[in-house]
């Protein structure tokens, strides 16, 4: 069973000021871009250069210039994939960590890319428990390495773990959007992706929090963009 039949009835109702809000945003992301399609069009080609990359130009954008206002950049990278590469290169002045609960995924782009810094993660609870665990922030809490525990970061993107089923096989981002709350440093950027889904959009409300959020991009999904 998918996510989106059993999870929408439960979706808490957004008044007219949140509405106005996201409507704002995203006229605001959209001009964002327009101002900088010379980025974007250098964007579009880099972007060839790596092979499954799902995140739009668009997406791309507001993440790459986020890394490039911090030199050097210390990024957190929820999940591991074909794009991981491309992160590495964006960031290569700096740190980028990526996070994978997923063994066979991990094993497959650490064998292919040695050179990563990535560690495989458990994830505490799975998606169907999400309504539960909202309000259980110690619930939430994932046990990782004391290099990325110990540390804050300058820009984090939460891209996993895997939630597009509603399923106890599936861990969904509850406790990934939480640990970004906890790890962000002063003034870090924090990128929640496919938050048109519900888990996603209703934690990062809760523990991000609405005024943090500045922007909110469409692409391929829906990027949410907060600054602490």
């Amino acid at each position: 069973m998918y996510l989106c039949t059993s999870m929408d009835r439960v979706t808490p109702k957004l008044g007219v000021p949140y509405k106005l809000k996201s409507l704002l945003l995203k006229g605001k992301a959209f001009l964002y871009t327009l101002a900088h399609l010379r980025d974007l069009f250098r964007i579009r080609k880099l972007r060839k250069h790596f092979t499954g990359i799902q995140l739009s130009p668009a997406e791309l954008i507001k993440i790459i210039h986020a890394v490039q206002s911090f030199d050097p950049c210390r990024m957190l990278v929820f999940g591991l994939g074909n794009d991981s590469p491309f992160w590495c290169e964006i960031n290569k002045h700096g740190r980028t960590v990526f996070l994978e609960d997923f063994k066979p995924w991990f094993q497959n782009i650490t064998g292919r890319y040695p050179e990563i810094e990535a560690y495989a993660v458990s994830y505490p609870c799975n998606i169907t428990q999400w309504k539960e665990l909202l309000d259980q922030a110690h619930r939430l809490t994932i046990d990782l390495p004391d290099t990325v525990a110990g540390s804050s970061w300058d820009v984090i993107l939460v891209d996993g773990p895997r939630g597009h089923k509603y399923s106890e096989e599936i861990p969904g981002r509850m406790s990934s959007i939480y640990m970004a709350s906890r790890l962000a440093g002063k003034s870090s950027y924090v990128f929640v992706h496919d938050a048109q889904r519900t888990v996603e959009k209703v934690y990062a409300q809760r523990y991000l929090g609405q005024d943090r959020l500045i922007e909110q991009v469409s692409g391929r999904a829906l990027l949410l963009v907060y600054r602490f």
